[in-house]
This record gives structure tokens, C-alpha cells and sequence, in this order.
């Protein structure tokens, strides 16, 4: 490796752990005085809460480190160019061009670690810092239980078993209940092939309902619509599914094709498992951008530099949710919806680059 390459390395490291911890810091101070009410609302330690944290510093560590990235090109970048040491790498003969493509496949290097963090640690972590909050926090009854095959949750007098549940919609596919007397005898069970909640009442559609006696089949009825109020609301069912940082990108992956052969929805697991594949991209994406906003700029120092930084990356998460939105409302296709962000932003860091090199 040359010179000027470990060089390069050991700057972006220096800034990008630097920033990482200091980001780290800040969003779990104001993660604890967001939640500090519910805290003391169940009465738990300090230590409780402390664990709370820690079991959700890997996933907000996930969050932060494209951001970080980007902020530690703008800072490396800036304070070379006030040392006037781009000028002599220049002299040297190493071009932008080549400037970049180090930074970039370093960040590639950030990138991938970024993935294999999410497919090892976020998915054990998250899935029990959101027990311990629902357990131990918001004091809810374990009644439900996910499984790769269907959602099962235990209501009063009934069971329900779900293939899909939309948290966004509140829709669910495949959705049976089975209600029981008071001696836990099976009484009656209806099968619908999806159910909408809307204030207060579950519509059905396309469906069956068998009325059961002493074991027998007494009455059978089919439907295309029936509306029931059942006391269980989605809020109800959305802790017994897994939420996409739960999962790894293959375990998510195996899901999503078992939802697809069986011809139901899986609209919204498409473009979160496109997304997996996209996010360790965004690093080098914002990296891409970074190299020439902190190369043009001339006065502001390196709080200007966090500034510049903290405003790509809120310009792009707000693109990445724009996409994400439209994409699971069927506007655009999963695949799209996952990577319209990195391939707008990576246009507009190579057309700063040409520019750059233009002038």
C-alpha cells in the first residue's frame, strides 16, 4: 500500500470513529430523555434502562454510520485542503479522480462491514430491546408468537393465525380465527382471505364461516364481504410479527417467497429486503458526494463542514423515505423504491466530481 494511501486511511478512520461516537452519544442522551417518562411510568432501574440502550446501540449504530461517513470525507477533505495537502497531491499527480476512487473504496469497505453488522448483531439486539420494552416497559401481555409460517396471538375466547399483517394499512392476509367457549371448546371459525381494521371493526373479504358442535360441522357459510367487531386491534398483532431489522437479509428473504408463492401481498417485504441490499451502498454514495462539496469549499471551517454534512444526509434520508413510501404503495417497483436514492445521489456526486475536474 503507498504512502499516501495509509495516509488516506488512517485520516478517514481517525474522523469516522471520532464522529461515529460522538453521534453515538448524542442520539442515545436524547433517546433516554425521549423515553425517560415511560421509564418512570413502569417503575424500572436505572439499570433496566441502561440495558434498554445498549440492546438498541447497534441498530442506531447502523443508522449513523453512512452519516459518519460522509461527515468524516468532509472533514478529512477540508482540513487538507486549508493544509494546502491537496495542492501537493495534485503537484504529485494524483488527480480527483484518483482521490476519489481511494475514499470511495474505502467506504465500500465501511459499507460492507455496515452489512454483515446488520445480518449478525441488529437482528439479536433489536428483537430484545423490543421485548424488553413491550415486557418490561409498556407492561404488554406475550400473547402472540411469530413464526416463519404464520402469525399465531391468543385473544380472549379466540385464536388467530395470520399469514401477513400490513402495519401501515392494517391489513392482514390469510386470516383466520378460531373462537372457543369458555371450557376451551372449538365453537366456530371463521377463514377470510384478508381483513381490514377501520375504527373499531374488522372487514372481510372473500371467506368462511363454520359454526361447530360437540365437534361437528353444524353450519357453513361462505361470504365475499362480512364485517365483525372483534376486540383485538392491529396494535395487537404488530409485536407478534418481526420488524425487518429483526431479520436477516436471508431469513427476511425466505419469508418474503413463502408470502409470494402463496399468492398473497408482499409488497412492503419487497422493498425492505431490496433495502437491506441497498443500505450498505449509501456509504459509498454519500462518500461521492462528499469528496467534491469539501474539495470546492474555501472559508467555514470545520463546523461549516458538519453542517454541509448533516444537510446531504437529512436531503437523503428524505429521499430514501420518499422513494420507500411510494414504493410500497405501488407506485414505484420494490426494487426502485429501494435504490432510486442512491442512484439520484450518485448521479449528482459524479456530476460535482466533472465539474470539479472542469474547472
Amino acid at each position: 500500500m503507498k504512502i499516501i494511501t495509509r495516509y488516506l486511511y488512517k485520516q478517514f478512520f481517525l474522523f469516522f470513529f471520532i464522529s461515529l461516537i460522538i453521534f453515538l452519544v448524542v442520539y442515545m442522551v436524547i433517546e433516554f430523555f425521549g423515553k425517560i417518562d415511560n421509564f418512570f411510568e413502569a417503575g424500572v432501574s436505572a439499570g433496566l434502562a441502561v440495558i434498554f440502550l445498549l440492546y438498541k446501540a447497534p441498530f442506531i449504530l447502523l443508522q449513523l454510520i453512512p452519516v459518519s461517513v460522509l461527515i468524516s470525507v468532509m472533514l478529512m477533505l477540508g482540513l487538507m485542503s486549508k493544509h494546502n495537502e491537496i495542492l501537493a497531491l495534485n503537484g504529485s499527480g494524483m488527480s480527483m479522480h484518483n482521490l476519489a476512487s481511494i475514499i470511495v473504496g474505502i467506504s465500500i469497505i465501511v459499507g460492507t462491514g455496515s452489512f454483515f453488522l446488520s445480518e449478525s448483531i441488529v437482528p439479536i439486539t433489536s428483537l430484545m430491546a423490543n421485548d424488553l420494552w413491550d415486557s418490561q416497559i409498556e407492561k404488554k401481555d406475550s400473547k402472540g408468537a411469530y413464526k416463519l409460517s404464520h402469525i399465531w396471538y391468543k385473544g380472549r375466547k379466540t385464536i388467530y393465525q395470520i399469514r401477513t399483517f400490513d402495519t401501515v394499512r392494517n391489513v392482514a392476509e390469510g386470516f383466520t380465527v378460531f373462537f372457543f367457549d369458555k371450557d376451551f371448546t372449538l365453537v366456530k371459525r371463521i377463514d377470510a382471505k384478508s381483513a381490514q381494521w377501520d375504527n373499531g371493526i374488522w372487514y372481510l373479504n372473500k371467506g368462511l364461516i363454520q359454526n361447530i358442535e360437540d365437534g361437528d360441522l353444524t353450519k357453513s357459510e361462505s361470504f365475499i364481504k362480512h364485517a365483525i367487531q372483534l376486540p383485538e386491534t392491529p396494535t395487537n398483532f404488530k409485536r407478534s410479527m418481526k420488524a425487518p431489522e429483526e431479520m436477516s437479509f436471508w431469513e427476511l428473504r425466505k419469508y418474503t417467497k413463502k408470502i409470494r408463492e402463496e399468492g398473497y401481498d408482499a409488497t412492503q417485504l419487497l422493498v425492505d429486503l431490496n433495502i437491506k441490499i441497498a443500505f450498505p451502498f449509501i456509504c459509498p454514495v454519500l462518500a461521492l458526494v462528499g469528496i467534491p462539496l469539501a474539495l470546492s469549499r474555501r472559508k467555514g471551517g470545520i463546523p461549516f463542514s458538519i453542517t454541509i454534512g448533516i444537510g446531504v444526509s437529512f436531503f437523503y434520508l428524505l429521499t430514501f423515505g420518499l422513494s420507500r413510501s411510494f414504493a410500497i404503495s405501488g407506485l414505484l417497483p420494490p426494487i426502485l423504491g429501494a435504490w432510486m436514492a442512491n442512484l439520484l445521489f450518485s448521479l449528482f456526486g459524479i456530476y460535482l466530481i466533472l465539474a470539479a475536474e472542469s474547472r
